[in-house]
């Protein structure tokens, strides 16, 4: 498959025109402060941010009476979901005033709701989320240690990072009722750093997390961390997502080196959530209560051992692929493509190809020294990193649709990647 590239030009007459973005590219829209509008135009905003709240207000008010009648005076309805009900009628409140408002644009109204919100709710968001998170949270003890646990599924199930365990054949689980109970290791993978590990027993105080999507993550987005730092248990600190897609060294090469196929590198969520020795293995959570991550390391320099405001997780959705390798009882392993590269500094995205080995994948698949490839499996590929984390993810045999340019053309050549054991017998 091929497509010609268009040469760039540039077009004078649509000079003005705002850019267009990809939905999920990250901008930081609003830096630029609003212009002065007229009077006529504030006298309607004014009146239109009153007619918003007292909708809002009725709404919520609504929401609050409708669930004392049908739960009563002892109703534990979360917060959590309270919440998620208001943020659909804000939602729809949003809607009604974009397309009955010449005047308004939707950050302006999203920006008036927002105002309402704060203004109105009773439960702060951290709270909220602590209130539901905590309840699928464990502390895990191993025979070197201890860390943190996510509540998997009803059957008993954890998920934390393989660290937490090293090569302990021993487990207790302390529960969120101060129960401590037994744990058997169902499986650790030490190339992405997670493992998984059954009960033998639970109690109602435990409920499965509910884990969101990580592909979603925005930058500045809340961010709560929830675990058990210096054996100081269900311990939560709040920050924000600092960054997406770092690429960090997995546990096993600290384990067993750099040169090694047991190293592997992992995309990571970086946060400024206090993360601290004893958080590894436990969640972290958006706004909604969902776990978008699961907290494993920390960056520290010189004589530091305790968080500086830069701390690792890994995305919810490497965590459940994992997971559900682990429980499904397929085999560890890395894939390999078969290339050197690097990335560019011309300020094109994409990892440039500056080696490719004989007899590699990449080189059966025809990719050639010089060739910058933009996407697998039409995701984009931001660096070099980026792309090592994407391959390494995988597992041999698996096969990849890969895009890059080649000269003034887009090509796409299909991969089956190799084993990355095999490279290092």
């Amino acid at each position: 498959m091929e497509e010609d590239l268009e040469p760039f030009t540039e077009d004078e007459t649509n000079e003005s025109e705002p850019h267009s973005f990809d939905q999920n590219e990250q901008t930081f829209p609003d830096l630029l402060p609003a212009p002065v509008i007229s009077d006529q135009k504030n006298m309607r905003k004014i009146g239109t941010l009153f007619l918003a709240a007292g909708l809002f207000i009725v709404l919520l008010t609504g929401a609050v009476i409708f669930s004392w009648v049908i739960n009563g005076d002892d109703s534990e309805v979360s917060s959590v979901n309270l919440a998620s009900s208001q943020i659909v009628a804000v939602q729809e409140l949003m809607e009604a005033l974009v397309n009955n408002s010449s005047e308004l644009t939707e950050s302006e109204v999203a920006a008036i709701i927002a105002e309402i919100t704060l203004s109105n709710s009773k439960v702060e968001p951290v709270v909220a989320v602590a209130d539901t998170v905590s309840r699928s949270v464990v502390i895990v003890r191993s025979e070197t240690g201890q860390g943190s646990g996510i509540a998997l599924d009803d059957e008993g199930r954890v998920v934390t990072n393989a660290h937490v365990l090293e090569d302990s054949e021993t487990l207790q689980v302390l529960l969120p009722s101060g129960r401590m109970v037994k744990a058997k290791v169902i499986g650790s993978d030490i190339r992405r750093d997670v493992a998984v590990i059954e009960l033998a027993d639970v109690d109602n105080s435990l409920t499965p997390a509910q884990f969101g999507s990580s592909q979603n993550l925005r930058v500045g987005q809340l961010a709560v961390a929830v675990g058990s730092p210096f054996e100081l248990n269900q311990t939560v600190t709040a920050g924000i997502v600092s960054a997406i897609g770092r690429v960090e060294p997995s546990y096993g090469c600290e384990i067993a080196g750099t040169m090694s196929a047991e190293c592997a590198g992992v995309a990571m969520i970086q946060t400024d959530a206090p993360i601290n020795p004893g958080n590894s293995g436990g969640p972290l959570a958006d706004r909604n209560g969902h776990v978008i991550g699961m907290n494993t390391s920390i960056r520290t320099e010189g004589f530091l051992s305790a968080n500086v405001g830069v701390g690792f997780a890994i995305p919810s959705d490497t965590v459940l692929l994992v997971a559900q390798r682990l429980i499904s009882g397929e085999p560890i392993g890395t894939a390999f493509l078969g290339i050197l590269g690097e990335t560019p500094t011309d300020g094109r995205a994409g990892a440039l190809i500056i080696e490719v080995q004989e007899s590699s994948p990449a080189y059966k698949a025809g990719l050639e020294v010089g060739d910058l490839i933009i996407r697998v499996d039409r995701r984009p590929i931001l660096n070099m990193q980026a792309l090592r984390a994407d391959i390494q993810l995988r597992l041999p045999g698996d096969e990849v649709a890969l895009e890059y340019i080649r000269g003034e053309k887009i090509l796409e050549a299909i991969v089956r990647l190799a084993s990355l054991d095999d490279e290092y017998q």
